[in-house]
């Protein structure tokens, strides 16, 4: 059996289904274990979907809360690398660290729109990312970006097929660049 950190919620929604995985205090939307092992099943097959090849670099600019935590474990399942960017920082600093980690696809919420929109009007100058997934309401979606909503639940819920695991790259996260650029670790 292929060990893959996405398999973790699938494991646990076997021996836990009616357990709260994820509690946003914000919206006050709970998901137990199943619910939350179909939304990162339909992110996998979303990405998949989009053509995601294992070791695919998926950017994330997020405040914690469900789509996160989601798209990491979605990401993973379909063999995805997540590389997290901090919110804090500004254009340049994302541009730096997207380019440099590859990513093509970034998932981002409402709060970043004015960001990502600087990020996009770049072109590959500025990022290598064509694939841009806004988390939020549709009105508030840039015109180039993906509905996250709109793909996850078009997507099947069924478990993907495992195609990373043990060895594979999962994670990169940037230093925080005191004594120079940022590094990918």
């Amino acid at each position: 059996m292929k060990n893959n950190i996405g398999l973790f919620i699938t494991k646990r929604a076997q021996l836990s289904p009616d357990v709260d995985a994820v509690f946003d205090v914000a919206s006050g939307r709970r998901q137990n274990y199943v619910e939350l092992n179909e939304r990162c099943n339909r992110v996998a097959n979303a990405m998949t979907d989009a053509d995601l090849q294992v070791g695919d670099r998926v950017a994330t600019l997020l405040m914690n809360g469900p789509e996160f935590v989601e798209t990491f474990f979605g990401t993973a399942k379909a063999g995805g690398v997540i590389v997290a960017l901090n919110w804090r920082l500004v254009a340049d600093e994302l541009s730096f660290i997207l380019t440099d980690s590859g990513a093509t696809t970034l998932v981002f919420g409402t709060a970043f729109n004015g960001l990502v929109e600087e990020l996009h009007s770049r072109g590959t100058d500025g990022t290598q990312v064509t694939n841009w997934i806004h988390v939020g309401d549709a009105a508030d979606r840039p015109a180039f970006a993906h509905g996250y909503e709109d793909l996850v639940t078009r997507a099947s819920a069924d478990e993907p097929e495992v195609v990373a695991s043990d060895d594979d790259l999962l994670f990169i996260m940037y230093t925080s660049g005191t004594t120079g650029l940022p590094k990918g670790v």
